[in-house]
């Protein structure tokens, strides 16, 4: 069963400044490397609320990965550069069974 791996990537920085399209390309250069492509679907915005109380709205680029096998360890692996290589505290990485057609 083939599986789809979703990943929000931030457009702008913890300053609010535009992360430069250059920025993203080691992510590209993996998931080539790795799975043979990459899509990138469009963009997602969503606001969430820190523990301090301040609101926080983001812009992200949304990507899917299409995969044959689930491998968990190369996602979490890839979170942790993903987190560090966006100066991110999170990084939204969501995977889903499909069904090929």
């Amino acid at each position: 069963m083939p599986f789809i791996t979703q990943v929000l990537l931030p457009k702008r920085d913890n300053l609010g400044r535009p992360i430069d399209r250059e920025h993203y390309r080691d992510f590209h250069r993996r998931m080539i490397r790795k799975f043979g492509g990459w899509t990138r679907k469009g963009q997602a915005e969503g606001a969430w609320l820190s523990p301090s109380g301040k609101l926080h709205a983001e812009q992200h680029w949304v990507y899917e990965i299409g995969h044959s096998r689930r491998d968990l360890r190369f996602w979490q692996t890839e979170k942790v550069r993903l987190k560090e290589e966006f100066d991110q505290e999170e990084i939204w990485i969501v995977q889903y069974e499909g069904r090929l057609i």
